[in-house]
């Protein structure tokens, strides 16, 4: 029996329109609105989760108006083993992504039917920062071949041919840390781009015997937080060792901020200053309790609205704590001590 052909037209539709946005450098607050309501419709439609769950609530596209209430999923919805979090038929699955853990925790899935979108929104973000082009960019993730289920690889592989004319990773399939080949680059006088995660970079700076002095204008792009693993530092901290490992100052390290869940990366550069995510993302601070913005100045739950995410839920409400600022931008302040363990440092610890 034959399976009855999907029609893809809606789902192309939306994304060619999606697409549009990666190329400008500010999408108003009424075009943000116009599209992600026409987004939420097309979710509500196709993804029975996500239906059920705004219906709960009382939420549907006819009694929302406005971006900013479109209900937010919390991330745990995608730990589901009942349904998948997908506004696409299963069968059209092509790839999922899923969340780091252990072998004995349900671990979150992000299924796509296609990466055209995903991958888009990864090259479009990281131009948006202007970063000049390196000779080598070292990785100390798993390569996306050796980890094809981690974000963060696929990532990573993703932004290699922008990052450098030369790709190295230094965490091999077996989980060891092969230093010599940074200490090879740094010697060669170009400057490099190392990228990995925050507890990768630890690992590092305790296997180098002594300290490497990288090239000039050499830069780092950590990512990740600790909770699961026995290490925990305070950004200043893990900054600092960066300066005495490798001779490199706060300005040239990049933090970046996404999740599995999510399809699109959020920034910010040194200590001080907040994370900003691309035009076709907006943010939001929730009071936990009362599910409404929380008063200015005042943490709350962060949620990200990421248009990216057309395949899934484009309204995520995560269980980091961060504090709202007037300009769209946001500063992290930890994760829900009551939350479970999450994070792609992790995996790297484990």
């Amino acid at each position: 029996m034959h399976q009855k052909k999907i029609n893809m037209s809606p789902y192309n539709d939306l994304e060619a329109q999606i697409l549009s946005y990666f190329e400008q450098d500010n999408l108003s607050d009424n075009s943000f609105s116009k599209i992600a309501l026409l987004v939420f419709g097309f979710q509500y439609k196709n993804n029975s989760a996500y239906q059920n769950y705004c219906s709960a609530i009382g939420s549907t596209p006819e009694t929302v108006s406005h971006w900013n209430q479109i209900p937010p999923l919390p991330t745990d919805a995608f730990k589901s083993t009942d349904t998948a979090i997908a506004s696409f038929p299963a069968r059209q699955i092509k790839h999922t992504f899923l969340t780091s853990g252990t072998t004995s925790e349900v671990r979150g899935k992000h299924d796509f039917p296609s990466l055209s979108l995903y991958e888009a929104s990864i090259r479009y973000r990281w131009k948006q920062l202007k970063l000049p082009k390196v000779a080598c960019g070292i990785f100390l993730t798993p390569s996306p071949a050796s980890a094809p289920n981690s974000s963060l690889s696929h990532m990573m592989g993703v932004l290699e041919s922008s990052i450098a004319s030369e790709s190295i990773w230094l965490l091999k399939d077996n989980g060891a840390l092969d230093d010599s080949a940074l200490v090879r680059c740094a010697s060669e006088k170009e400057p490099l781009f190392l990228l990995g995660t925050a507890i990768s970079f630890l690992e590092l700076f305790d296997r180098l015997t002594e300290p490497i002095k990288l090239p000039k204008a050499s830069m780092v792009m950590e990512t990740g937080g600790y909770k699961g693993s026995h290490r925990n530092l305070e950004k200043t901290e893990l900054y600092q060792l960066f300066e005495d490992k490798l001779g490199l100052h706060e300005n040239s390290i990049i933090n970046e901020y996404s999740m599995t869940e999510l399809s699109s990366q959020f920034y910010t550069q040194g200590i001080g200053d907040p994370h900003y995510g691309p035009p076709w993302t907006r943010t939001r601070v929730i009071d936990p309790r009362t599910g409404v913005d929380s008063a200015p100045g005042s943490p709350g739950y962060l949620v990200i609205y990421d248009l990216a995410n057309l395949y899934s839920v484009m309204a995520i409400q995560t269980q980091d704590i961060a504090v709202a600022h007037n300009d769209g931008s946001f500063t992290l302040m930890g994760r829900d001590p009551s939350a479970l363990p999450r994070g792609c440092s992790r995996s790297a610890d484990s």
